[in-house]
């Protein structure tokens, strides 16, 4: 999986993508098809490289130096169809030969930059062969044509053009010089052929390095921790940036989520509203996030690596796919249990299992995931708002609505006020009944609640 294959199934990460402050399309485009890390040493080795990228953007005596690096790297555009043009033996033109002039030029100096950051993990090929080839007039200056100093008759070819004024004369002598450059086009073409690989490293390197330094911006944004690599998962007030920001604009602040669980399946028991599809959001953001080497929004974080992530939360693939939420559900279902049998180190995520069924039948089919996750040893996370269910698993209950004497009204907008969305340990199945509590403090029919209130 790909970062950009994966904003369908984690919508967030689009949000987070928009965050990020690249300087050039190259970081861009790294970051986009940047894959999902499931190997422990390289995202070790991911996490501890931005760690460093880190340190030193934070070092104030390096300013100037970022500084320059970011306006070398804003220069750049994206030339791989040059370069292969390149390799595969095409006669470059005069717009593709400044292409590979101004990025050798840039590159070189992005280098130079480089060595005195001293990053040592990203290695640059020399470019002064290809500069000299390419501005035998040694200006430096990141413009190109076909010069006279690269041949002695192209040059008495532009003499002549200029000491006669018969236009026959001075067209045959322009025919001429054409011919020249075409062939010197040819040769300066062969010339640069070999260092084709060398100008994708280089660029492939800056393109790393501009998505890097993006990620620490927003990482210091954040005040994002660095993530360990850990058997199980442990996340101290993580934060989910997007909903944090939406609640931001209403004046409200998002409530950081702790959690830690391991290797098994945990039951969230919670009314409707009590925050559980936003844990679940958040922790499949993080777990994201981590295995594309980002640094976290939380306190403190360690997570296992997966393989897959699969969650069940909303509606949203169910209106994508055109099928009902509760087919995509069971879809979804048989999706996590068939790739847990096939070996694979599965995170899932399921929000409110069956809840659009029959209660009956919805309990069964949730105490039927969780046992089945239990036999395969699957890291699970399940909500529910069914009381009553009859399985042996680890349980974790939602606080919910905590409203203080006195307080006998509330506004839609206030109720999230008084919602406490931490986790407590539980060995009850029951889920807190808030559902009548919230209608009579939005003031809702007083007749109404009371025939509700009769029906036993």
């Amino acid at each position: 999986m790909l970062f950009k294959n994966a904003f369908e199934q984690q919508p967030s990460l689009r949000f987070v993508y928009e965050k990020l402050q690249f300087y050039s399309v190259l970081g861009r485009q790294f970051l986009l098809n940047l894959p999902f890390i499931t190997d422990k040493d390289a995202l070790s080795a991911e996490h501890e490289r931005m760690a460093a990228v880190m340190e030193l953007w934070q070092d104030t005596t390096l300013r100037s130096v970022f500084s320059h690096l970011s306006q070398q790297i804003h220069q750049l555009n994206n030339i791989a169809p040059t370069l292969t043009a390149l390799e595969n033996g095409a006669v470059l033109d005069d717009i593709q030969l400044f292409e590979i002039k101004k990025t050798a030029i840039l590159t070189n100096f992005i280098a130079q930059d480089i060595r005195k950051l001293g990053i040592s993990w990203l290695e640059y090929h020399p470019m002064e062969e290809i500069i000299t080839i390419l501005d035998p007039e040694h200006t430096f200056i990141p413009h190109f044509y076909i010069y006279s100093a690269y041949d002695e008759e192209l040059a008495c070819l532009r003499e002549k053009m200029k000491s006669v004024n018969n236009a026959q004369e001075i067209e045959s002598y322009r025919f001429q010089a054409q011919q020249v450059e075409d062939r010197l086009r040819a040769e300066l073409s062969d010339k640069l052929r070999p260092y084709q690989k060398s100008l994708s490293k280089n660029l492939r390197n800056t393109a790393y390095l501009d998505m890097m330094i993006a990620k620490v911006k927003l990482a210091i944004e954040w005040n994002a921790c660095r993530p360990q690599i850990s058997d199980n998962h442990n996340l101290v007030d993580l934060v989910n940036p997007e909903i944090a920001a939406s609640l931001a604009q209403k004046g409200r602040k998002f409530q950081p989520v702790s959690i830690a669980f391991g290797q098994e399946t945990v039951l969230v028991t919670g009314a409707n509203m009590a925050g559980k599809s936003v844990l679940l959001q958040s922790i499949a953001l993080a777990q994201h996030l981590f295995q594309f080497g980002f640094f976290l929004p939380a306190e403190s974080a360690s997570l296992p690596l997966v393989d897959e992530i699969i969650t069940s939360i909303g509606d949203r693939q169910s209106a994508l796919s055109g099928l009902s939420s509760f087919a995509v559900e069971v879809l979804t279902i048989d999706r996590i249990i068939k790739t847990a049998r096939e070996g694979k180190r599965v995170l899932a995520l399921v929000d409110e299992l069956a809840r659009t069924t029959n209660p009956d039948e919805g309990k069964q089919m949730v105490c039927g995931f969780v046992r089945t996750c239990r036999k395969l040893s699957l890291t699970a996370i399940v909500t529910t708002h069914y009381s009553g269910l009859d399985v042996d698993c680890r349980r974790l209950r939602v606080k919910g609505l905590q409203i203080p004497n006195g307080v006998d009204s509330l506004s839609i907008g206030h109720i999230a006020d008084y919602m406490d969305y931490s986790l407590i340990e539980t060995h009850n199945d029951d889920v807190p009944k808030e559902a009548f509590t919230i209608a009579r403090l939005l003031n809702v029919d007083d007749e109404f609640l009371t025939e509700c209130n009769s029906i036993t």
